[in-house]
C-alpha cells in the first residue's frame, strides 16, 4: 500500500513540473494585454475571434483589436460559397462585440451594391464613431461600372461629420458613387486619397480636392466620367498623383509645387505640367502612342521638369518623324524603364541619345499571344549608329523578353560597345505578354540562353553578364 502511494506521489510530481514547466514556456499568454491585442490587430476579426477558445483570459481580448479587416482575399481559407448575406452577417456580429474605443484600420472588401446600403452605413457610422483613421470600402468585384445601377452611393454625411473631418487619414473608395453634400468644406487630416471604379463628376473630384489642404498621395483609376483633370493649389502638399484607365480623359492639368512622382497610364491625353519644379519620378504609359507624341511628352518634360531622375515609357511600332533632328535632352536622367512592344524602334535608340547621363536602362518587351518573332529592324538602327554615341555613365542594363533573335544580339553588342561604364548586363529570357502573362520554360528559353552565352565572348573583362 505504501509503495502504491509513493509511486502516486512520484507521478504527480512530475505531472506539477510539467504543467510549470509548460507554464513558463507560454510567453505569449505572460505578456499585458495591450501587447496582445496588438498581436491580435495583424489578424482578421474572423481568425483573431478563435482566439476566445484559448482561455478565459482571452475571451474578450480580441474584441478590442484596432484594425477591422473584412476582406474576403485575405482571410484564412474563405469560403468560396460564403453569400452576401453571410458576409454581412459576420461584419455586423464583429462590430457589434467590439468593444474598442478607437479603430486605427476599418477595410471592407467584398462584392456589394445599394440592397445592402443600410448595412454599409451602419459599418461607416461604426468606424466613424471610433475615430477611424484608415477606411477602405471597396465594392468592385466582378462588377461593371458602366452597366450597373445599383452601385452603392458613399454616405453624404461623412463628408459633414466633425469626427470623420479630423480624424481620416487615409481614404480609399472603390465601386462606388460618390456626392458631396453642399456643406462640404474639407477633410482636415486627410493624408492619402484613393478613387477607383467610382461615379464622380469633375466639379465634386476638383472640390474634394481643393478641400484637401493636407493631401500628399492622390490615385484615381476607371472614373468614366471624368475628362479633364485639374490638380492645382498654392498650398498643395501632393507628392503623389496617379491616373490610371480614365476613358473619357481628355486633359490632365497639374500645378503642384511639391510634386515628386507622377504615373499615367492610359490613351493619349493633352499634358500640361507647368509648375512641378521637384517631380523626379513619372511613367507614362501611353497605349496608343505615337512617335511625335513621345518626342512631345520628352520635351514637355526637359522644359518643366528638368530634375527628372527616373523615367517609364511605353514604346510601340512607331512610325519615325524623319524631319525631326533634334531630341529633346534629358540631362538628369538617371533611370529609364521603357516597355517595348516585340519589336525594337528608332525611338529607343531616340531615348538613349536623350539621355547622356543615363545609369540604369530597363528595357522590357511587351507580346501579344502568339504574335510572330519580328526580326530585322535593330541590326539597321543600332548598327548604323554603332560608333555615332557612347554611354559613359550607363553601367546597369537589364533587357527582360531576350529571345535568340538578331535584334537582341545586336542591341547586347551595342551595349557592350558603346556603354563604357557597364558593369551588370541581365538578360531575361521569358517573355511578358500583354495581359499580364508570363510564358514558361520552354525551348525557345533555352536557347535564348545559349545565344546569351556566346555573348561572353564579346563582353569587356569589367561586365558582368547574369543569365536568368
Amino acid at each position: 500500500m505504501l509503495r502504491v502511494s509513493s509511486m502516486y506521489s512520484m507521478k504527480k510530481s512530475r505531472f506539477c513540473r510539467k504543467t510549470s514547466s509548460s507554464k513558463k514556456r507560454d510567453g505569449i499568454s505572460a505578456l499585458p494585454d495591450e501587447i496582445i491585442i496588438h498581436i491580435l490587430s495583424f489578424l482578421t476579426p474572423k481568425d483573431a475571434a478563435i482566439t476566445s477558445l484559448l482561455s478565459r483570459r482571452w475571451r474578450n481580448l480580441w474584441t478590442f483589436i484596432p484594425n477591422l479587416n473584412f476582406n474576403v482575399n485575405h482571410m484564412a481559407r474563405p469560403d468560396p460559397l460564403m453569400r452576401r448575406r453571410a458576409f454581412v452577417r459576420m461584419v455586423s456580429n464583429v462590430l457589434s462585440l467590439h468593444s474598442g474605443q478607437n479603430i486605427n484600420k476599418f477595410w471592407i472588401c467584398y462584392e456589394l451594391d445599394c440592397r445592402s446600403a443600410r448595412y454599409i452605413d451602419k459599418w461607416i457610422s461604426f468606424a466613424i464613431e471610433r475615430k477611424v483613421e484608415n477606411l477602405i470600402l471597396d465594392l468592385t468585384e466582378e462588377q461593371e461600372i458602366d452597366v450597373d445601377p445599383e452601385m452603392y452611393t458613399f454616405p453624404c454625411f461623412f463628408f459633414s461629420d466633425e469626427k470623420a473631418l479630423s480624424s481620416i487619414k487615409y481614404l480609399r473608395i472603390a465601386g462606388c458613387i460618390l456626392h458631396l453634400p453642399p456643406c462640404f468644406n474639407n477633410l482636415k487630416s486627410l493624408v492619402e486619397l484613393s478613387l477607383t471604379y467610382v461615379m464622380v463628376t469633375e466639379n465634386e473630384l476638383n472640390k474634394l480636392l481643393s478641400g484637401c489642404l493636407l493631401l500628399e498621395r492622390f490615385s484615381v483609376g476607371n472614373v468614366p466620367k471624368l475628362v479633364n483633370l485639374k490638380v492645382s493649389g498654392p498650398s498643395l502638399r501632393l507628392r503623389y498623383l496617379e491616373v490610371s484607365d480614365c476613358r473619357s480623359l481628355d486633359n490632365i492639368e497639374i500645378w503642384a509645387a511639391n510634386l515628386v512622382s507622377f504615373i499615367y497610364r492610359g490613351r493619349k491625353v493633352n499634358f500640361s505640367l507647368n509648375c512641378v519644379p521637384q517631380l523626379e519620378d513619372a511613367i507614362i504609359d501611353i497605349y496608343d502612342s505615337t512617335f511625335d507624341y513621345v518626342a512631345n511628352i520628352c520635351d514637355h518634360l526637359a522644359f518643366n521638369a528638368p530634375q527628372l531622375k527616373s523615367l517609364g515609357l511605353r514604346i510601340v511600332p512607331l512610325e519615325v518623324n524623319t524631319s525631326l533632328t533634334v531630341f529633346p535632352r534629358l540631362v538628369n536622367l538617371k533611370v529609364l524603364t521603357l516597355l517595348v512592344h516585340e519589336s525594337y524602334d528608332t525611338a529607343l535608340w531616340y531615348l538613349l541619345r536623350a539621355s547622356p547621363f543615363l545609369q540604369l536602362l530597363q528595357v522590357k518587351f511587351l507580346w501579344r499571344i502568339k504574335s510572330p518573332l519580328r526580326t530585322g529592324g535593330c541590326k539597321n538602327i543600332f548598327s548604323g549608329y554603332g560608333t555615332a554615341f557612347t554611354h559613359e555613365f550607363l553601367k546597369e542594363v537589364h533587357m527582360f523578353g531576350f529571345r535568340s533573335r538578331l535584334d537582341d544580339i545586336e542591341f547586347a553588342r551595342y551595349l557592350l560597345k558603346n556603354a563604357t561604364a557597364l558593369n551588370i548586363l541581365v538578360i531575361d529570357p521569358f517573355i511578358r505578354y500583354l495581359d499580364g502573362w508570363v510564358e514558361k520554360e520552354n525551348k525557345a528559353t533555352r536557347k535564348a540562353r545559349d545565344e546569351a552565352r556566346r555573348l561572353l565572348k564579346e563582353a569587356p573583362a569589367n561586365v558582368h553578364l547574369l543569365i536568368l
